[in-house]
């Protein structure tokens, strides 16, 4: 039976529980390490994908992110008109083929411990977008349909729910119990047109579109039982224009002003500027709220905050930019928005896709496998004193191939993602050992009777028992001393300490594994 008739039961059963939901979204997390490479966890042989998985659970990965592409999954994508008798709400309706790579992947992150977050994404079949796209490029994630999206979602719903068996199995594949709803919307590759024309004007489009998307996928999630799931909403990249184009990506703020149909100074839209929005022109916030109960009872904001030139601390000057420095005009937005409407209560922070280029081997890049070390060790701990701030996350194992298509000399050449702590050929950046073992010391000088502010992480250390540290430390010249020897129990292996550093010289900590082998940090100068 497809979704479009059951709508009205999904309305009921959001209703219902619409109690339960808040308390559960307002539950309170530690950070969880968030990963994605879909290279190496989807489309490579089963054998890469588990040394992937293998090398992820020996970092100490807690969650891996994927994007589930609608038209991936979809018979006939390439196809204006869907095939005959084709119920996108019922898994067993698409090819078995399409869902293998998901369904390995729950099946193997399963047996390593590593939990799974679908992003459910464009781009999507051709049958379910709008037709007259400006390019080819375009097509396949112009203007999609809700109803067919949320169908689509209905059927991923039931095929995760951890009771649902495919056909020709002998057992139920395993529940998937997080997901965010739609890859960086304010970007035109992935949802476009980013503006539209409303009576003779420019006005922004892609929040409506998106708005719709987001209510319908949750609605298809509370009805296939994952009301109390993680959900997450907003997946923004940082940055943007506020200049208008159809494919023209928009800045993280104004778009999500649109998104809450409030107006600069967050007050709730009315009339035509109501209306310009896809926002109702009349009506309560009440009525707002009921209609739209994702975008308060979402479990979570989900943001991408790059800022690839400049340090994790660096605040950008355009306001309407959210790098991770910047997380509290986000932050304050969400608080506005939802008051607007009456309600006070305080989104969580989800941190899902974050990562430094490096050069080498992207000439264009001007950040050195050394400072990607050092910048992932700060935003780590810019992250963790925020404490709104649930997951952090790094893109990317290995770096991606520069794009053959084009010539050494054409932008698009590296126009693809160096934010691995591997390069492409396997050899670890320094950023691989820093991942591991995160250290991060706000001042690092050593002053005579003054204890330095020490921060770090034992990232794969087993989070159910007492961890140890040693904190070392050698001058310009001789061998490292221990300075302190740490016990400590924390579930993300997070540990703070003051300590007195004896001089100029080099700091690490270091974690003997239960295998007994011994990990060092990346080396803090200490002046």
């Amino acid at each position: 039976m497809s979704s479009r008739r059951l709508r009205p039961l999904t309305l009921a059963v959001v209703v219902v529980l619409a109690a339960i939901a808040p308390s559960l979204a307002r539950a309170d997390h530690t950070q969880e390490s968030t990963f994605q490479d879909d290279q190496y966890l989807l489309d490579s042989s089963t054998p890469r994908v588990d040394h992937t998985l293998a090398l992820l659970s020996e970092l100490g990965v807690d969650r891996v992110r994927v994007n589930v592409d609608w038209s991936t999954v979809a018979p006939d994508p390439l196809s204006r008109t869907p095939p005959p008798g084709f119920d996108a709400a019922l898994p067993a309706d698409y090819p078995a083929a399409n869902w293998t790579r998901y369904d390995r992947l729950v099946k193997y992150a399963a047996s390593y411990g590593i939990g799974i977050d679908f992003n459910v994404t464009a781009p999507g079949p051709l049958w379910a977008m709008q037709p007259h796209a400006p390019t080819s490029q375009a097509a396949n994630h112009w203007s999609p349909s809700a109803a067919d999206f949320l169908d689509f979602v209905v059927a991923l719903g039931t095929r995760y729910s951890g009771t649902y068996t495919p056909p020709g199995a002998h057992e139920p594949l395993p529940r998937v119990s997080y997901w965010s709803i739609w890859n960086e919307p304010d970007q035109p590759g992935w949802l476009a047109p980013q503006w539209r024309k409303y009576r003779g004007k420019e006005v922004l489009n892609s929040p409506r579109l998106y708005r719709a998307y987001a209510e319908d996928a949750y609605l298809a999630l509370a009805v296939t039982g994952h009301l109390s799931d993680t959900i997450l909403i907003g997946e923004l990249a940082p940055e943007g224009f506020t200049t208008p184009g159809a494919y023209t990506a928009t800045t993280p703020m104004p778009f999500l002003r649109a998104l809450y149909c409030v107006n600069g100074r967050y007050r709730r839209l009315s009339g035509n500027a109501a209306k310009a929005l896809g926002c109702p022109a009349t009506g309560t916030a009440k009525e707002f709220v009921a209609e739209y109960p994702v975008l308060f009872d979402a479990t979570g904001f989900a943001h991408h905050p790059y800022y690839f030139h400049h340090p994790p601390s660096y605040s950008a000057p355009n306001q309407n930019f959210v790098p991770l420095s910047d997380l509290g005009r986000l932050e304050h937005g969400l608080d506005r928005a939802l008051a607007a409407y009456g309600v006070h209560r305080q989104l969580p922070i989800y941190i899902t896709e974050y990562g430094y280029e490096t050069n080498p081997p992207n000439p264009r890049q001007n950040v050195t496998p050394a400072e990607q070390a050092e910048y992932l060790n700060e935003a780590d701990y810019i992250a963790w004193r925020d404490p709104r701030v649930r997951s952090v996350a790094q893109f990317l194992l290995y770096d991606s191939r520069p794009n053959k298509a084009y010539p050494p000399s054409n932008l698009k050449y590296w126009d693809t993602f160096q934010t691995g702590l591997l390069f492409a050929n396997g050899t670890k950046k320094p950023a691989f050992s820093a991942y591991r073992l995160p250290v991060w010391i706000p001042s690092p000088r050593s002053r005579p009777r003054t204890r330095t502010f020490i921060w770090g992480e034992i990232r794969p250390g087993p989070h159910d028992a007492l961890q140890h540290v040693a904190i070392q430390w050698r001058p310009s010249r001789g061998r490292f001393k221990t300075l302190a020897a740490i016990s400590f129990l924390q579930p993300e292996g997070y540990f703070t300490t003051r300590l007195r550093i004896p001089g100029a010289g080099s700091v690490r900590t270091a974690w003997r594994a239960p295998s007994g082998h011994v990990y060092y940090s990346r080396l803090v100068t200490v002046s």
